[in-house]
Parts: C-alpha cells; sequence; structure tokens
C-alpha cells in the first residue's frame, strides 16, 4: 500500500470538469497517484462540495451523477470518511486558534491532520500555506502564477 494521502476538493472538481484550468494536471495527478498505490481519502463535505460545484458549472443533474457513480468506482483507493464524535467535540475546538481559514478549508486542513495523512493535495495557495505553518512535509504543491509545482 502507498501513501495516504487528501485531496482537497478544489482538485476533484478541476478534475470533473474539463474547463477548468487545472483540468489536465488534476488527471494526471490523480492517475499517477492511484497508480502509484496511494490510498486517497475524501472526507464527506469535500465530495459534496465537488458535486455542488460540478451541478454550478455544468446546470446538469447527469453530470452530477455521472460524477458521484465515478467517485464511487474509485473505491477501495478513495475512501469517503467522515469525522467520528472525538473528531468533532475535541480535535475541531483545538484548531480554532491554529488554523485561520474558512470554514470549508478550515475542516479540510483538520481532516488532513485528525487523519494524520502523508501527502495533502490543494490548488488553494492560502491553505497550502496554513498547512506547510503546521505540517509542511505532507504539503505536495505550491501554486504560482496561476501554475501547480510539486514540491
Amino acid at each position: 500500500m502507498g501513501q495516504t494521502v487528501l485531496m482537497d476538493s478544489c482538485v476533484w472538481a478541476a478534475n470533473f470538469l474539463e474547463k477548468d484550468s487545472f483540468h489536465a494536471t488534476a488527471d494526471r495527478l490523480i492517475t499517477r497517484t492511484l497508480s502509484n498505490g496511494a490510498l486517497i481519502l475524501v472526507p464527506e463535505i469535500a465530495r459534496t462540495e465537488v458535486l455542488n460545484v460540478v451541478l454550478h458549472e455544468s446546470l446538469d443533474k447527469n453530470q452530477v451523477k455521472f460524477v458521484d457513480d465515478h467517485f464511487k468506482a474509485l473505491a477501495p483507493a478513495v475512501q469517503f470518511r467522515q469525522g467520528d464524535a472525538k473528531f468533532w467535540n475535541e480535535f475541531v475546538p483545538e484548531q480554532l486558534s491554529r488554523l485561520f481559514l474558512k470554514t470549508m478549508d478550515f475542516l479540510i486542513a483538520c481532516y488532513a491532520l485528525y487523519w494524520q495523512v502523508e501527502g495533502f493535495y490543494s490548488y488553494d495557495e492560502k491553505l497550502n500555506r496554513a498547512m506547510r505553518r503546521l505540517k509542511p512535509e505532507i504539503v505536495k504543491l505550491k501554486i504560482r502564477r496561476g501554475r501547480v509545482i510539486e514540491v
């Protein structure tokens, strides 16, 4: 088994939306990560966010169903998870003074830290910077001038 990684919803959305400027990069990244035998964890809230973005970008419910079915077909290499009681009642409150991010980014960062992933992938540089302050070795991407740089 390879690394355990978490990919932010923006990576998945870019993969599923061909018009996204990061589509080709996301497709290569996900394909390579899966072929390396990684376990990719996806918080249920991130899956929901991806489906919502796909609906708003495509205005096509069939496209949303296609994406959801594709997501599910990637199991067991891609696993959908939720936070347990300890995550919500103990871990998240402890992170409030450590992570100054908007709510979804805050939760994604918390999941990555709680699940102790070995790789964290996001196209959101503000989120990446926050993660680099806490656990720099897991952050695998930098975004500079609209380009993805793997670290």
